[in-house]
């Protein structure tokens, strides 16, 4: 993390940095985590005051969890956001953490108006006054990146100001460097971590703030959400305004509605709160199953019921995408389930790039069947979508799998998404509700006619392989005979890199013959299925003999 320091005076740098690192023992120090200064080698910042014990031990009967909790938040900005995105790890951490770290509020003091007004004049090149009709002073909201202040501009269109809070992001940089080099010595040092990818997890974190710190990249978003809903009567997305818009002020339209978490007041409005619950869940799946690109931050203050019951976003700083294939591998998960096969969940979950060494492999089959057993005979009207991947990713986190960042804000957004619809209307179905989407994309990726076509390609591919192939081993043969290519031999590695590559031979034969296979399967499926009566797999929420 080197490129991060430069951005400040080498000297001033050193010097905020040590004392950085001594905010942070002390912090640590101050609620019991003691054993991690030692262990982690950071005893030289501890204060002299303070010694290796810190403060005595508080009478007040915190659990771990809330003082891990406690240390986030006394650290501030980037640990206020690195502990929003860990309390997403559901695969990582046990529930009582994620239920800790859920509740860190980016709410903070706001800074006075004055150095606002200065940023915004430094950003845009221009006085306030030139700009804008009227700002109001006190902000609407204040967080640890930025604030929001509602203003007008000189054409009366009302719009909010979003502006990035002076020094937030020098301080941004130093934390990040601390938390790679911390990373670093954690994964080194501390034993209860060596299963996890916390140097991987440290550099996914550095790229969701940055993303959060780039308004630019925020009101890209906001575009592309923009386009995506642009034929939704009951989606609104608030425009940007690009001629004030810069990586470190957003000026976008001004909506106002209802917080769509606040069901009396929504029905005081006259609103069905079942009407909005299926809205929400309908924006949902189609952001997941349709865009494949999906607002990340599902807090009730980002989305409002607005007139006529039309559901407004705000703020598109964090947002997550979903892949072709991961929905279609997504879909896999859910027939398995509904399936009652384990091994389909199993093969499912690989697929979706859980990671890690399955050591009791019967042990975990075993603990899916019990999975499956819990959720047997339910229709899908009766299935807890959020209850049943509690249980399996609480089984993920026993045996020391992960899953891909992205995958695990997925798996956090749908489950608060299920939170709130079943808050507006403990009736509402939301299995039920993610089926026509579910089947959408089965349709896409999975039928017969999706294989064929998907298979087709493939075997295309390989052919291509097989027709160029040739011509250029004559090239490479020809080069080596003449002298004019050269191979280097000592790699120390060779061994792993002959079975790596046999492996990748092996595969590409096995692949060869696969793709042939399907595209026999596929054309021929048809006939045996109306032949003989065999069974299909079922499309996501079909009945039997539909």
């Amino acid at each position: 993390m080197a490129w991060i320091i430069p951005q400040i005076g080498r000297l001033a740098v050193s010097r905020r940095y040590r004392n950085r690192y001594r905010e942070i023992t002390s912090a640590l120090l101050r609620h019991g985590f003691g054993f991690l200064v030692t262990q982690l080698g950071l005893t030289r910042f501890v204060p002299f005051q303070l010694g290796l014990l810190g403060h005595p031990r508080r009478v007040e009967p915190y659990t771990q969890a809330e003082h891990v909790r406690m240390v986030f938040e006394e650290l501030g900005t980037t640990f206020i956001k690195l502990g929003q995105v860990l309390s997403t790890r559901v695969d990582l951490l046990p529930p009582e953490y994620i239920h800790e770290l859920e509740k860190l509020l980016d709410s903070v003091p706001p800074v006075d108006f004055e150095p606002i007004r200065l940023q915004i004049e430094m950003e845009l090149g221009r006085d306030v006054d030139q700009i804008f009709e009227r700002i109001d002073a006190t902000p609407l909201a204040s967080a640890s990146i930025g604030q929001v202040h509602a203003a007008t501009l000189m054409t009366g269109e009302q719009v909010v100001i979003k502006v990035k809070r002076p020094g937030v992001e020098e301080q941004v940089n130093i934390d990040v460097a601390i938390i790679h080099e911390l990373a670093n010595l954690a994964s080194r040092r501390l034993p209860v971590v060596k299963n996890y990818d916390v140097e991987g997890i440290a550099r996914e974190f550095t790229q969701t703030l940055l993303n959060e710190l780039d308004y630019l990249q925020e009101g890209r978003n906001a575009d592309r959400f923009r386009r995506n809903f642009e034929a939704d009567e009951h989606v609104y997305i608030p425009r940007i305004s690009w001629d004030y818009t810069t990586s470190s002020v957003i000026v976008m339209e001004r909506i106002s509605g209802l917080r769509i978490n606040d069901r009396d007041a929504l029905i005081r409005a006259g609103f069905e709160p079942s009407i909005i619950a299926t809205r929400s869940t309908d924006l949902l799946m189609e952001q997941i199953f349709i865009h494949g690109f999906f607002h990340a931050d599902p807090h009730p203050a980002n989305f409002f019921v607005m007139e006529g019951g039309v559901i407004g976003l705000v703020d598109f700083g964090m947002v997550g995408y979903v892949d072709q294939d991961t929905k279609g591998n997504l879909v896999d998960l859910f027939i398995a389930i509904f399936d009652q096969d384990p091994d389909g969940i199993i093969d499912a979950y690989i697929d979706l790039g859980v990671a890690g060494r399955v050591e009791r492999y019967a042990e975990l089959r075993s603990e899916i069947s019990s999975i499956i057993v819990k959720y047997f005979g339910l229709s899908l009207r009766e299935i807890n979508v959020r209850s049943v991947l509690n249980d399996v990713t609480s089984l993920i986190r026993r045996h020391n799998l992960r899953m891909p960042a992205n995958l695990a804000l997925l798996v956090k957004t749908i489950s608060m998404e299920e939170g709130l619809v079943m808050h507006l209307d403990p009736n509402f179905k939301f299995a039920e509700a993610m089926t026509p989407f579910a089947r959408r994309v089965w349709e896409e990726t999975r039928s017969p006619f999706a294989l064929a076509k998907k298979s087709a390609r493939a075997l295309l591919d390989y052919a291509d392989i097989g027709v160029n192939a040739p011509r250029q081993l004559r090239r490479i043969l020809g080069q080596l005979s003449r002298g004019e290519l050269s191979v280097v031999t000592n790699q120390p590695r060779l061994d792993e890199e002959l079975i790596r590559v046999n492996s990748m031979v092996n595969r590409l034969i096995f692949g060869i013959l696969t793709a042939a296979t399907l595209v026999s399967v596929s054309l021929v499926l048809p006939f045996f299925s109306a032949l003989f009566g065999r069974r299909r797999k079922r499309a996501p929420g079909e009945k039997p003999g539909g």
